[in-house]
């Protein structure tokens, strides 16, 4: 069973007790929501920003290469840019964006303000000691090694690997203090996310860039490592509510009709049947008006969870609202397999459920439609299977197949 409220709070923590203003944007590049932390850096509400000239605070040439890059699939990693905040002035902003393509989301970005760093950048002269001095100052953990040894680390980069001081590491290798569950594997330039385990053995997930650069009169690696922690359980959350039923974690309608399409091209190449069975429970409001609405969503967790531990392997559970269900259920032999799985799903229903200091029976009504005879669309089973239900609510606990 799923919990819920511990999902959803994780999600609230992270979303708004960010320093950095998250956001997600659509494919036109309008944003879709915002965290407290963006409306606080640029005074944009998403509201402001969801009209056709949404470009307003960010420069339209440059803003349409991005999101032709995010469409394609691909994320966009820290880079300076600018954008004008509500008040008019012009901010010096390290931004990052990851492609999601889910649903209406494009993808999900990162702005942190970095005005004050850049100016300070600006000021100071192309010199080694100004190099040296930027990497101090820089936000992110910065790890310069010759061949695989460190020779300078910044403090982010010891917060980062939770070391006491510059001695504990200075000298030491960066692939024995960067542990991971697979070798490192990185392209210079490209940024890669892997997991990796601190000297105090805390996991975290990273992003991690190397480049070659000069330092002191030769070329070195400059590893620059980012937690993305908070951003990489956001992009899990994000996802698993996409395809998730957020009350019972069983499947939504919308992964259904994803695994439906594929299973029926299988089943047509194949030359098989499935059934889809189109499930309501009987007197629900009942529950509802009676126990109250807690309860009531208590009951459908326990039935959600009573038919994933009924249905086969392979066979598809969703939960399409309310107290309605729907399965696929693979490869059957004929209607005689699916009055069997009815039967036993039936019986399962009889079995009282506890809510609370309450024993509760409830029955439940089945509509059944059959691929191919019934239809050869994921639309047209659904509304048969719905049509075979309302025959079957007409008598209570009872399990009708569609009649054409």
């Amino acid at each position: 069973m799923v919990n819920r409220q511990s999902d959803t709070s994780v999600f609230e923590i992270v979303w708004n007790n960010s320093n950095d203003a998250l956001f997600t944007v659509d494919y036109e590049g309008r944003i879709l929501l915002a965290n407290p932390a963006f409306t606080k850096l640029l005074g944009w509400e998403p509201k402001d920003l969801k009209t056709p000239d949404h470009f307003i605070f960010q420069n339209k040439e440059e803003y349409e290469i991005l999101l032709d890059t995010l469409r394609s699939g691909k994320n966009v990693p820290h880079y300076i840019t600018k954008r004008k905040r509500k008040d008019g002035k012009i901010l010096d902003i390290l931004a990052s964006y990851g492609a999601v393509n889910i649903g209406k989301v494009l993808a999900v970005g990162m702005y942190k303000d970095f005005t004050e760093h850049m100016e300070m950048h600006r000021k100071l002269e192309l010199s080694q000691a100004s190099y040296r001095n930027l990497l101090d100052h820089f936000p992110y953990a910065i790890f310069l090694t010759n061949d695989d040894t460190i020779i300078y680390a910044n403090q982010p980069a010891l917060d980062i690997v939770c070391a006491d001081s510059k001695d504990a590491i200075i000298g030491t290798s960066i692939g024995g203090l960067l542990q991971t569950e697979h070798p490192l594997s990185l392209k210079e330039g490209e940024p890669a996310t892997e997991k990796v385990k601190r000297i105090d053995g805390e996991e975290l997930w990273v992003e991690i860039t190397v480049r070659r650069v000069l330092f002191e009169q030769e070329y070195v690696n400059q590893w620059v490592i980012r937690d993305v922690t908070e951003k990489k359980t956001y992009e899990e959350q994000l996802e698993y509510f996409a395809f998730h039923d957020p009350l019972t974690g069983v499947w939504n309608r919308l992964h259904f009709t994803k695994e439906m399409k594929k299973i029926m091209d299988e089943a047509g190449k194949k030359n098989s049947m499935f059934g889809i069975m189109f499930i309501d429970l009987d007197d629900f409001k009942q529950v509802n008006d009676t126990l109250g609405h807690d309860m009531g969503d208590e009951l459908l967790i326990k039935v959600a969870d009573r038919l994933k531990k009924n249905v086969r392997e392979g066979d598809v559970l969703c939960r399409i609202g309310g107290d309605e269900f729907l399965i696929l259920i693979r490869d059957i032999r004929g209607k005689q397999t699916l009055v069997e799985v009815a039967k036993r799903l039936q019986d399962i229903f009889q079995v009282p459920y506890q809510l609370g200091d309450r024993s509760v029976v409830i029955t439940s009504s089945m509509g059944i439609a059959i691929f191919p005879q019934d239809g050869t669309d994921a639309k047209t089973l659904i509304s048969r299977s719905d049509q075979a239900l309302y025959r079957a609510k007409s008598q209570r606990n009872g399990v009708q197949f569609y009649e054409g």
